[in-house]
């Protein structure tokens, strides 16, 4: 487990300037991964807004964990902080992030909710039931991950897109969605290996704990991912109670997602 934070551990872009934004990525994402991929687009992102970005520990250019400890969502939590922290004001931040990102967000915000003004949920992961039921599948990928390496699970995915995202959105962006394994590439086999084992240790805050979370909270699904199933964003929107769900089903439904996030950061 991190004893010290270090700035220089992680490689992040910061732009404009104002009310900030932090932004998490997935598991076995990054920045590259995700500007590889065009589906966010960063760059029109207001400029009156600070974004910061970065690489999770482990992933991208960041530096590696030293243990499985270290890729646990509540320490996730903890960087995200300690870098928004460093780079803005500790008292206005809207935490965002995407699949494990979502969940770094969420147990960012229950260790310190007088620091955040509001939530982006996109893609929130399995959870509670449905997670305990992927744990042997998990430990499972970690295997495969110290035999294969980064590339050799990217080569595996590459012919796999159907298992892994909904048809509609392959189909959308099939000439950048070979860049969502932009990030694997580059991860080595013990990275993967604490990495997977720590998913299978991973879960979501109890819902008691997340009823408790009172700030503006905006969550983005989509249909047809078993990843990130719309169930887990269905009960996350039951359970904050200033909460609101967008599910999408179609490529020109996600395509709305960044001005979605763009206005809910202007609102705050």
């Amino acid at each position: 487990m991190t004893e010290q934070f270090n700035i220089n551990q992680f490689n992040c872009s910061i732009n404009g300037t104002g009310q900030t934004l932090i932004w998490a990525h997935g598991s076995t994402g990054s920045i590259q991964s995700e500007d590889a991929i065009g589906l966010y687009a960063w760059h029109r992102f207001p400029k009156k807004l600070q974004l910061i970005r970065y690489d999770a520990v482990g992933h991208g250019l960041s530096s590696a964990g030293k243990c499985v400890e270290d890729y646990l969502w509540p320490e996730l939590a903890n960087d995200m902080i300690s870098i928004a922290t460093h780079f803005s004001t500790p008292s206005a931040l809207i935490l965002g992030g995407q699949s494990m990102g979502s969940a770094t967000c969420l147990f960012a915000a229950l260790k310190h909710p007088h620091k955040v003004k509001g939530l982006i949920l996109m893609n929130p992961p399995t959870a509670w039931h449905a997670r305990a039921a992927q744990v042997g599948d998990y430990h499972k990928i970690a295997k495969a991950a110290r035999i294969f390496g980064g590339k050799g699970l990217a080569k595996i995915n590459a012919k796999h897109w159907d298992k892994l995202l909904p048809s509609w959105l392959i189909n959308g962006h099939e000439h950048s969605v070979l860049g969502m394994l932009d990030g694997l590439k580059l991860m080595t086999r013990q990275t993967l290996d604490q990495l997977f084992r720590a998913a299978a240790l991973n879960d979501l805050p109890n819902k008691q704990q997340l009823a408790e979370l009172t700030m503006p909270t905006l969550i983005l699904a989509w249909h047809g991912d078993k990843t990130h199933p719309i169930e887990t964003a269905i009960q996350l929107h039951a359970i904050i109670p200033n909460s609101t769900l967008h599910i999408a089903a179609s490529i020109d439904e996600v395509n709305e997602w960044p001005e979605l996030i763009s206005e809910f950061c202007l609102r705050l």
